[in-house]
Order: C-alpha cells, then structure tokens, then sequence
C-alpha cells in the first residue's frame, strides 16, 4: 500500500442549502432566496460555494468560493462572501464613517456602540460591504486579512497632516 493510498483524502461533501441559508439567514438576516442557484459543499472545515451548473464528478482541489470557516463557534463568514452576500444583510451590521472605516481597513480595532448580537458582523462604509468584524462589549475588531489590509499612514512614513 501506499503512503498516498493510507491517508484520508479531502473531499467536497454537498451541503443542503437550506443548512447554508439558514445559517445566513439566523445571523444576518439575509433572505434565503439569495442563496437559490448556488450549491454548498464542506470541505475539512470551510464551506464553498459555486453556482449550480453541473459538475463533472471529477476530484478538484477547490470549487467556487470559499464562503466559510466551521473550525470555529460561532461559524466565520469570508471577507470574500461577505463582499458578495452581505450587501443584503439586515441584522449585525454596522455602518462607519470614513475615518473609523480606514481604521478598520489598516486591521485595527474601534470603540463603538452598537445593537449588534455579540459575535460576527457586516462592517459598511457608504453602502459598501468592507468585510467581517468582530463585535463584542462595544468593540469591534476587524476581521480583514493581512493581505487586504490598508497600509497606515503613519507606517508609510507619510505626514499626518496631509
């Protein structure tokens, strides 16, 4: 036998998608029928999405859009998903201005009051979905990737006065 043959493979496992929408919808509020058209799988413990054209049974390294993370409790949307469903959340979101929004973009966290449920949320700047913030005791913090973050402009060496 070899090693290959012995270890477990990872592979994409259907979803129900109304398991998926559910999801969406209880934190979010995010109507179920966005999700008609699209096929979830689970792979390890993300979760991808892809529209719902047919698929060769074929073995893929990804498909779609990774949409989810489950390693964790709560569950953790991606920034990516949540630039494209997001926009249609009407519950645990929040909404900066321009100065708190670039802070939330260098990676950092705010200060700020909210009725947000504690846990995961959609952070907007000017009807834009930024991405995923971590709301919790009136502080959010934001949840974008280091290789999406803005550059500070202090850090750059730029005057602060510009």
């Amino acid at each position: 036998m070899s090693p290959s043959s012995s270890r477990i493979r990872n592979i994409f496992e259907p979803l129900e998608p109304s398991y998926v929408a559910d999801l969406w919808n209880s934190r979010f509020g995010i109507s179920l029928s966005v999700f008609l058209g699209y096929l979830f799988f689970r792979k390890a413990q993300s979760v991808w999405a892809v529209n719902d054209n047919c698929l060769p049974r074929i073995s893929y390294e990804a498909i779609g859009m990774r949409i989810m993370n489950l390693k964790d409790r709560p569950w953790k949307p991606t920034t990516s998903a949540l630039q494209v469903f997001g926009r249609h959340a009407t519950k645990n979101v929040i909404h900066l201005d321009s100065i708190n929004a670039m802070i939330f973009l260098e990676g950092k966290t705010l200060v700020i009051e909210s009725n947000c449920e504690p846990g995961y949320v959609v952070v907007f700047y000017r009807g834009e979905v930024l991405g995923c913030g971590l709301y919790s005791h009136g502080k959010l913090v934001s949840q974008i990737p280091k290789e999406r973050r803005m550059a500070s402009v202090v850090e750059n060496g730029a005057c602060e006065d510009q």
